[in-house]
């Protein structure tokens, strides 16, 4: 069992070790506590494409989907980070973490749960899902979304993980969403 004394040893044995590496460790920390605690927060947004680009996308926070955001706020406010509206910052370990939302936008099903070299593990959502939503943000709300770095990024993970995929999910979803015109040509 992890205490909140052992969290915050453990956060600050973290500080000097490379960014990337700091937000897995850390969000592995915060992983195991909160599972304590009937709560099991999942990477989204930017980490989880840092993660499935194997560290060539870089991102400068950790978004998590999950309930108890109220335990969010309690540790991390005890760990010493600053709460701005819906996230928290910590300036001398230079980690930001956002919970946007208690709903997975996506399947529960694809989550993967990854289990790092400390032997800890993190959930992070299916990268079926965070395609999707990288062509999603950029489909309605951009003029040529196939020139924006999102596309890029989505198209990046679907070529690194093409031969792993759940296909026929990935094309359901997106033409559920009315993005799959954009990725059609990927699949021939």
């Amino acid at each position: 069992m992890i205490t909140i004394d052992d969290l915050r040893k453990e956060f600050i044995a973290l500080k000097g070790k490379p960014k990337f590496e700091k937000q897995l460790e850390f969000s592995a920390l915060l992983t195991e506590f909160f599972k304590q605690k009937g709560v099991k927060p999942i990477i989204v947004g930017g980490l989880s494409v840092e993660i499935y680009t194997r560290n060539d996308y870089h991102t400068h926070d950790i978004d998590f989907v999950s309930d108890g955001w109220d335990l969010f706020n309690e540790v991390l406010t005890e760990l010493g980070f600053n709460r701005v509206q819906r996230e928290w910052y910590h300036t001398d370990a230079e980690i930001a973490i956002e919970v946007p939302s208690n709903h997975l936008e996506g399947s529960s099903e694809h989550i993967y749960e990854i289990v790092l070299p400390s032997k800890r593990s993190v959930y992070v959502i299916g990268v079926e899902d965070i395609i999707i939503h990288r062509i999603e943000g950029i489909a309605f709300s951009v003029k040529h979304p196939k020139d924006d770095e999102d596309y890029e990024w989505a198209y990046r993970m679907f070529l690194i993980h093409k031969d792993n995929l759940d296909m026929e999910y990935l094309i359901q979803k997106a033409k559920e969403v009315k993005v799959f015109y954009l990725m059609e040509e990927w699949f021939e």
